[in-house]
């Protein structure tokens, strides 16, 4: 059982130990407590368990001290020497930081049939899978990727999307970290991207708007997010959840172990520094927003 949090990977921080870990670590220490425990009759009151603690022989507690610091020492010299074959603690996303911007860059070439991952057109195809639209595989593996993709023709032509998909279909990315939507921000995407379905068919081109705590756009009132949502025209995703799973699909079919590698950190960097506290839904401004 490791000790030292700094060596431990950051989803293993949170986990509760086990009874069966702390015996494995404590080896024949607990024993040896739990039956000099035993020896004693009841305490007839918490003062006089405390007293008893107090009164421990001061030689039983030196072994007991000297076997845990041994334990500790020899736990942080194995957990070294792995490190210095899988260096356990090292994630690039802790050196580089990624802003929104570099983390939308991260997505545009991930799914980018032609990224430099050099899987073709799996990642794309598994995104497809979550959000359970079918397109055609050949448009699939011509697809092209934009980053800052404008939005012609659009009620608003200056929009810039994060991240914007033409697959036979067509997929907008909205990446918000932290940053706040601009105003009416994804109800343009919505009306731009609705206006290019096929007329008779099911709706297929959609708008991800991702934040790490899957909160929703406030450029909507309550009944045009659920008429969206219905529709599939949008998908609120979170980081925490629908992302990454979707990352972990990529690192579990991808085949090149460099490009496994670094989906590894990005799972550890999303578990980690993508965290936030979930926001309440925003139905109280359906009257203003729903004019």
């Amino acid at each position: 059982m490791k000790l030292n949090p700094a060596s431990q990977p950051v989803s293993s921080l949170h986990q509760p130990v086990s009874r069966c870990e702390l015996n494995s670590f404590f080896g024949g220490i607990g024993p040896q407590i739990h039956t000099a425990q035993k020896d004693l009759p009841p305490a007839s009151s918490p003062a006089q368990a405390d007293q008893r603690v107090l009164a421990c022989d001061p030689h039983d507690l030196d072994r007991f001290f000297a076997d845990v610091s041994y334990r500790v020492v020899l736990t942080d010299r194995l957990q070294s020497q792995l490190d210095q074959r899988l260096a356990t603690g090292f994630n690039v996303f802790q050196l580089i930081e990624p802003d929104e911007n570099k983390l939308s860059d991260i997505l545009a070439d991930l799914l980018n049939p032609k990224g430099t991952h050099g899987q073709g057109d799996l990642f794309l195809r598994l995104l497809l899978e979550r959000l359970e639209l079918a397109a055609d595989p050949q448009l699939v593996r011509e697809a092209t990727v934009q980053r800052e993709a404008l939005m012609p023709g659009g009620q608003n032509d200056q929009r810039r999307m994060d991240v914007f998909v033409k697959a036979g279909l067509l997929l907008a990315i909205e990446n918000k970290v932290d940053s706040p939507e601009q105003p009416k921000q994804i109800r343009d995407y919505l009306d731009y991207l609705e206006g290019r379905d096929s007329p008779g068919s099911p709706r297929l081109n959609t708008v991800i708007y991702l934040t790490p705590n899957g909160r929703c756009p406030e450029s909507l009132g309550h009944s045009e997010l659920r008429r969206y949502q219905d529709s599939r025209g949008l998908r609120c995703w979170s980081y925490q959840d629908h992302l990454l799973r979707w990352v972990q699909d990529c690192r579990r079919e991808c085949e090149a172990q460099r490009i496994r590698d670094f989906l590894l950190d990005f799972i550890g960097y999303i578990e980690s520094d993508l965290i936030r506290e979930p926001e309440d839904n925003h139905e109280e401004t359906e009257n203003d927003n729903d004019q």
